[in-house]
């Protein structure tokens, strides 16, 4: 699958970078209401590319060439690139590598494909370290770990904390994380183990917690299950769903919910937590619109993230149009800020030519696009409230109905007591309450 990024910068402004048959690596930037025009990064690199930011808010992203592996650095809107491996792959063996920068040096996380040659069904994860001299260190053998489940995955907690998610195999198949700091790292811990293929895997590290959402594919049905570490152990595992055709899970934090997300045949649904990930409402099927073939891409934010506002590391988008992030809009409704008109969009007539209409043609359709989503959301949106209107009706008028009858007949008894205390009827005799009637109390 190729990789894919959404990466939120400075002022709510967001960037997406993609590879692209014809550009290679490309990126479109999202500003005052529309995406910009596409701009080839790195032409001719093969999609298995990784991004990542340091603790100023630098991107760094590594590509392969036909054999070579190069570091991109983007600062202050200029991509420069440098040699980092060379000749250290092919284009029949791309690798994936992922930089983590520790203040002025870096280390890279890469898978070596000398499992894929030898036929083994597992391939050594590698991490090498250079220095801030430009010295390379030895290549050290984190652990060796299963391609076929996924390929790894890296969360930064902290500048200087990082979790390395991926699944290995022994008796069976496990899926995990280890810890990575400049000065050590740690052994394997462990989410989940099963005997059965995992067939996807969404992770969401937090400064405070784990959480794990896994499809487990088995013979005739498949399960998602959900795991979270929040003190020293995981919770029990909770089964969200069970059906025969689950897939695209995803985990985000929105204003203090915790949103677990996945398909099942062609409907997207989901299953939202109040509690941190105690308990989980039931299954219900997602109302808004969604795109009919969904993958995942990666989320990054330069800006600081939190559980009780807004916490995400990946996000759905359109296959078939990577600029088109679906569901964000609808749950997170600030995410696309309003668009701003300046002078300049209005030049006078003599000024206009050919290009500037073509211009503001293309940005015209791209915020009629934009808009037209939001109204069809909006529109999905009011007829779930008008249902909702119509059931809060119907309980109130049969509430209404209840209290009448109630009242009727408590009407009826203060008029009866009310003829008792005129004389008018007879009282009738008392009736002794007691539980024991022969006793003095």
């Amino acid at each position: 699958m190729k990789n894919q990024y959404i990466v939120q910068i400075a002022d709510n402004k967001l960037i997406a970078i993609y590879h692209d048959d014809t550009s290679g690596i490309a990126m479109r930037a999202f500003d005052n209401g529309r995406w910009g025009k596409p701009a080839s990064i790195a032409p001719d690199m093969q999609p298995n590319f990784t991004l990542s930011a340091d603790s100023r808010g630098i991107l760094y992203m590594l590509c392969q060439d036909s054999s070579n592996i190069l570091l991109y650095r983007f600062t202050q809107g200029e991509w420069k690139s440098r040699m980092m491996l060379e000749g250290s792959g092919s284009k029949q063996i791309p690798l994936h590598a992922y930089p983590i920068v520790f203040g002025k040096s870096m280390s890279l996380i890469y898978s070596s494909p000398s499992g894929n040659i030898t036929g083994s069904s597992e391939s050594p994860l590698m991490l090498r370290r250079i220095d801030e001299h430009g010295t390379w260190h030895a290549p050290l053998i984190i652990d060796k770990y299963t391609p076929s489940n996924g390929s790894f995955s890296v969360q930064a907690i902290t500048p200087s904390h990082y979790l390395l998610f991926y699944a290995k195999k022994s008796n069976e198949t496990s899926v995990g994380y280890v810890e990575i700091s400049p000065e050590r790292i740690t052994a394997f811990n462990t989410i989940y183990s099963t005997n059965q293929r995992i067939a996807d895997t969404s992770f969401l590290a937090t400064n405070n917690s784990i959480h794990a959402l896994l499809i487990i594919k088995g013979m005739f049905s498949t399960q998602v299950i959900y795991r979270k570490k929040s003190n020293a152990n995981f919770s029990a595992p909770i089964t969200l769903a069970e059906a025969p055709q689950i897939s695209n899970c995803l985990l985000m934090f929105v204003s203090g919910k915790l949103h677990a997300y996945f398909t099942i045949g062609s409907h997207l649904v989901s299953a939202n937590s109040s509690d941190f990930g105690e308990t989980f409402s039931s299954v219900s099927r997602c109302t808004t619109k969604f795109c009919a073939e969904p993958i995942k891409s990666s989320y990054l934010s330069q800006m600081p993230m939190r559980e009780d506002d807004y916490f995400v590391r990946q996000l759905f988008v359109d296959r078939h149009n990577t600029t088109d992030i679906q569901l964000l809009p609808d749950i997170y409704e600030d995410f696309y800020p309003l668009p701003t008109r300046t002078s300049t969009e209005n030049p006078p007539l003599e000024a206009i030519s050919e290009s500037h209409i073509t211009t503001q043609s293309e940005t015209l359709r791209d915020e009629l696009a934009l808009y037209k989503y939001k109204l069809d959301a909006a529109q999905l949106q009011l007829q779930d409230k008008e249902l909702k209107f119509a059931k809060l009706m119907q309980t109130s008028s049969h509430e209404k109905s209840q209290l009448q009858d109630r009242i009727r007949y408590l009407e009826g008894k203060l008029h009866n007591l009310e003829a008792v205390h005129k004389n008018e009827i007879p009282p009738s005799p008392a009736t002794d309450t007691r539980k024991y009637p022969l006793m003095i109390i």
